[in-house]
């Protein structure tokens, strides 16, 4: 499965929509690695956050497509899909089931719901363990990345959307022995 793609992409819609936000949203990551014995709390103003956007790749700042497994999809075929998806009602349009995993790609209430469960994911001493990772990416987000006629996402229009969204849940992964939450709201404080 393409776990770093699909973090990659969440990560990237994050850390731009921080980058456009001039509000008083706070972007709180949380992680917790219990092989590594590390806990990582970072809690910034989003004004912050626009400021560090320099640091942002150039191949995640000019992306032309995603990689999925060993498919490439361009950002045409990836509108012309979304275009797809968005004549249908709310509905579960991906699931896949696999003696490892399972990964379910839906939308519903204006957010596309990506979810992926790795029941075999190596920990690094030779034992496996389990892994689930949920995102959600508001559809305006989607509209917004993949707007134009170019042949690259438009990650501005995508900044802009994120950032006037507001408040939510965007990336969590759970596993044996890690955690990771992503989200964005009013307070400075992480909960």
């Amino acid at each position: 499965m393409a776990w770093n793609g699909v973090m990659g992409v969440a990560l990237l819609l994050l850390g731009a929509a921080a980058a456009e936000a001039k509000t008083d949203l706070w972007l709180h990551i949380k992680v917790h690695d219990a092989n590594e014995g590390s806990r990582v709390n970072i809690t910034l103003p989003l004004s912050v956050v626009e400021a560090a956007t320099p640091l942002i790749p150039e191949e995640a700042r000019t992306a032309e497509g995603l990689r999925v497994d060993d498919h490439d999809l361009s950002v045409q075929d990836l509108r012309r899909i979304w275009r797809e998806v968005q004549r249908q009602p709310d509905a579960t349009f991906v699931t896949v089931d696999g003696p490892n995993g399972k990964v379910r790609v839906a939308r519903r209430g204006g957010y596309l719901l990506i979810e992926a469960a790795d029941h075999r994911t190596a920990l690094g001493d030779g034992r496996h363990g389990s892994e689930r990772v949920e995102v959600r990416i508001p559809v305006a987000v989607v509209d917004a990345l993949l707007q134009g006629g170019g042949d690259r996402f438009d990650l501005a229009a995508a900044i802009g959307a994120l950032a006037r969204t507001g408040e939510g849940e965007l990336v969590t992964v759970n596993g044996d022995h890690e955690t990771v939450r992503m989200w964005v709201d009013g307070a400075a404080e992480s909960r």
